[in-house]
């Protein structure tokens, strides 16, 4: 639930019927007819269930965001569902859900659900977009959720969100510093995967990793994600990221990098000048069209789930002489 003073932390977004409405801090004027929906803290959150529908206000990212949810459902082992919860005028309501509609997914999920609370006064109804399943977890990519409590207007916020459960390691395993970063020397990286990282990006590979050693990244008990950079030109270093089986890294794969819409990259494994935030387990890249970095692309993705995700995208094309730190580029996507 957000505290802001003076109204600081306000978000737009569409109220059904095409008029417009805000999610904000505060309480509700008594004369004012829209609903005072708020958006979750991570500390009111608390400690995940061992399973949860998740849905964030689209745009937002739960994971750095210190407030993001605007309705979260949490589900037992076998996927019973306990009451949602939503936040209006500082107060946690809950909902059961009463009805469905389209094809179910995983963890029991559908395209439509309507939901009521326990005295009839708010119902919501979830429109949702739900992603190809792939791996154990759900994604939704988009949709809308309508709140509708008596004495108010409808209130409708996009969302985005997810459906998963969290895997507990196996008895006696430490994986407390799973993702933190480690080297592997480039004598350690095989023929194969030097080899497959030059058909990516053209470059002295085998003597650049010796300089440089490979920066990695433990995803599991048997996984690792390697990234390897090397300099093939006067302004940029290329780096190429392979997922790893760490018993025998002869068994990997090259990673991608999605595109943002209408623009398409030389080389989908390919970033350049990248850095990590572990915490985060987001890389963010900068590549320069020339020495006075005056124009260039900026980009930042997450890896989530085996994948790398696109949360930001920035350019420059104009190389008019002017620097511009690249995190200030002209925004061309975000999600």
């Amino acid at each position: 639930m957000i505290r802001v003073a003076s109204g600081l932390r306000v978000l737009a977004l569409g109220l059904w019927g095409g008029a417009s409405a805000v999610l904000c801090a505060g309480p509700a004027l008594a004369e004012d007819p829209k609903l005072d929906l708020e958006l979750f803290s991570q500390e009111e959150l608390g400690e995940p269930p061992a399973c949860a529908v998740r849905l964030w206000q689209a745009g937002l990212d739960p994971d750095t965001d210190r407030y993001a949810v605007v309705f979260h459902e949490a589900l037992d082992a076998d996927h019973t569902r306990a009451p949602a919860r939503i936040v209006i005028g500082g107060e946690i309501v809950e909902l059961e859900r009463v009805a469905t509609g389209g094809a179910t997914t995983g963890y029991d999920l559908y395209p439509e659900q309507a939901y009521r609370s326990r005295d009839g006064k708010t119902r919501a109804l979830l429109e949702l977009e739900i992603a190809p399943e792939e791996g154990e977890a759900v994604g939704i990519d988009g949709g809308r959720m309508i709140v509708i409590r008596s004495g108010y207007l409808p209130f409708t916020v996009a969302v985005e969100g997810d459906a998963g459960c969290l895997t507990p390691p196996a008895a006696g395993e430490d994986l407390t510093d799973l993702f933190a970063p480690y080297e592997i020397g480039g004598d350690s990286v095989p023929d194969s995967l030097i080899a497959a990282a030059n058909e990516a990006y053209e470059c002295e590979w085998r003597d650049a990793l010796m300089r440089s050693p490979v920066t990695a990244f433990q995803t599991s008990e048997e996984g690792a994600v390697w990234d390897m950079s090397c300099a093939a030109g006067m302004h940029n270093v290329g780096h190429v990221v392979a997922q790893v089986y760490i018993a025998d890294p002869n068994t990997f794969s090259l990673m991608s990098f999605q595109d943002p819409p209408g623009r398409s990259r030389p080389s989908p494994h390919v970033l350049f000048n990248a850095t990590w935030d572990a915490a985060t387990r987001t890389v963010t890249a900068f590549a320069s069209d020339r020495g006075l970095g005056d124009c260039g692309t900026f980009e930042r993705h997450r890896y989530v789930d085996g994948e790398f995700v696109l949360v930001e995208y920035r350019e420059k094309p104009e190389c008019d002489g002017t620097y511009v730190e690249p995190e200030d580029y002209p925004l061309v996507y975000s999600r």
